[in-house]
């Protein structure tokens, strides 16, 4: 699979969110924005972030939603993993 090239450092919304996301963990849009701004000192709004998230998967990321209702309102939690390798020798 061809993956397009494209600068994931910090300095791009995209590189903050793998950075903040990378770890495994299941976050909520806007404890990813608070972590953004901790780490980078970047607002990078929700809806950035959002839209950032779909794109995880053109560079070798898979992302998994979970929802949870809280006080009525349904909650999304995010988080993302390395596209497991294809091709080696099972273990």
């Amino acid at each position: 699979m061809h993956k397009p090239t494209r600068d994931l450092s910090a300095a791009t919304q995209l590189g903050r969110v793998i950075a903040v996301m990378s770890d495994g963990k299941y976050r909520t849009l806007r404890e990813i924005e608070r972590e953004c701004w901790s780490r980078f000192q970047k607002a990078d709004t929700q809806a950035a972030i959002s839209a950032r998230l779909r794109e995880v998967c053109c560079y070798g990321w898979v992302k998994h939603t979970r929802n949870h209702v809280i006080n009525g309102a349904q909650v999304w939690h995010y988080r993302i993993e390395l596209f497991p390798a294809t091709g080696g020798a099972a273990a």
